[in-house]
């Protein structure tokens, strides 16, 4: 702490430089405003934490993050954050829109003096809900925003008496969670390959998935994802449905479905056991925008085979965590893939 002096209606501003500010973890809950970025020598403001400024913190008690819904018109600035916050060049602006799609109140922004600073949503299946995309921005990590966004989410989710609470976990992020009375049940897989389309055909047992079974997806597929998910195959189905099959046997029983996101393949399951590879054959077939992402539950061997056989590549591990209960809801070991980390 460099300096100290007495601030108007009884406030105490303190000039920290940006590595002694995030050294002290000051709680987001305390911070009113980062009110003026001002380099040492020439006293010009400028933007967020930038390298060699100092900052002025004026602290207040209370004090709260400014939470608000996410909106369409926040997806540009929403999606720069998640670059910095996740450190990646990929875009996520698609994801953001089907999210929004999927489940249109779950997801927030946080800002300190209009400056957009984190981000955090859930999807509400019922049963549970599964919490995702909660990001930071570099310049502000470690000073609370992290708990306040995971504070008030879990605040929401119990006004809607959600009995439990599902994500997917960085190890830079477990240790957080942790602290908030999230265990760890499994790990989740990230694994990824080229975009190279396959010359594969697709069997007679592929199909594609009609708006009119949608109700027999949905029955089958409660069982396994231990909740209905009616509202994302539903969303899935009307922005691609040509990337959305099933598979049947002789007797046309539903084996297994998948859906091929623009870049990645998910949900993805095997409601009995069959040939899972026709459904990833039938998926590879397709062109996709970028890298193809796969995400694994770890319990699921026969996935984590099929897709090294295919050239795909383990790049991340996560944590599969769970606040409520002792046990992953449904039949993780039939999920060949999630819809995504962020939406389960």
């Amino acid at each position: 702490m460099t300096s100290s002096r007495r601030l108007p209606h009884g406030r105490r501003g303190w000039t920290l430089s940006p590595w002694e500010a995030q050294s002290l973890e000051i709680p987001a809950t305390r911070v009113s405003a980062f009110f003026s970025l001002r380099h040492r020598e020439t006293g010009r403001s400028r933007g967020l934490f930038p390298p060699k400024f100092q900052c002025i913190l004026f602290l207040i008690n209370p004090m709260t993050l400014s939470i608000r819904e996410f909106v369409d018109a926040d997806r540009e600035a929403a999606d720069v954050l998640l670059k910095l916050a996740f450190r990646s060049s990929s875009s996520r602006l698609h994801d953001l829109w089907l999210y929004r799609q999927i489940q249109p109140d779950g997801w927030f922004i946080a800002s300190l003096e209009e400056h957009l600073v984190g981000m955090v949503g859930a999807t509400n299946y019922g049963a549970f809900a599964h919490v995702g995309l909660l990001a930071v921005h570099p310049d502000v990590q470690r000073q609370g925003v992290g708990l306040t966004l995971m504070q008030f989410i879990l605040a929401r989710l119990a006004q809607q008496r959600i009995p439990k609470v599902l994500l997917d976990a960085s190890e830079i992020g477990r240790p957080l969670y942790e602290k908030l009375g999230f265990v760890a049940y499994d790990e989740t897989l990230v694994f990824q390959r080229n975009n190279n389309p396959a010359v594969l055909e697709r069997t007679p047992h592929i199909q594609t998935i009609s708006i009119r079974e949608l109700d027999e997806l949905v029955l089958w597929d409660t069982n396994v994802f231990g909740a209905e998910r009616r509202k994302v195959f539903r969303v899935l189905l009307e922005t691609s449905p040509e990337r959305a099959f099933l598979q049947r046997d002789e007797e046309g029983r539903l084996m297994g479905y998948v859906f091929a996101q623009k870049n990645r393949i998910g949900p993805w399951a095997m409601l009995h056991a069959c040939n899972p590879e026709e459904l990833l054959r039938a998926a590879l077939v397709l062109p996709y925008e970028e890298t193809i992402s796969v995400a694994v539950p770890s319990v699921n061997r026969e996935a984590i085979r099929l897709l090294k056989r295919h050239g795909f590549e383990q790049v991340r591990t996560n944590r599969h965590m769970g606040r409520g209960g002792s046990e992953p809801p449904g039949q993780r070991q039939k999920i060949f893939a999630q819809t995504s980390l962020a939406i389960g």
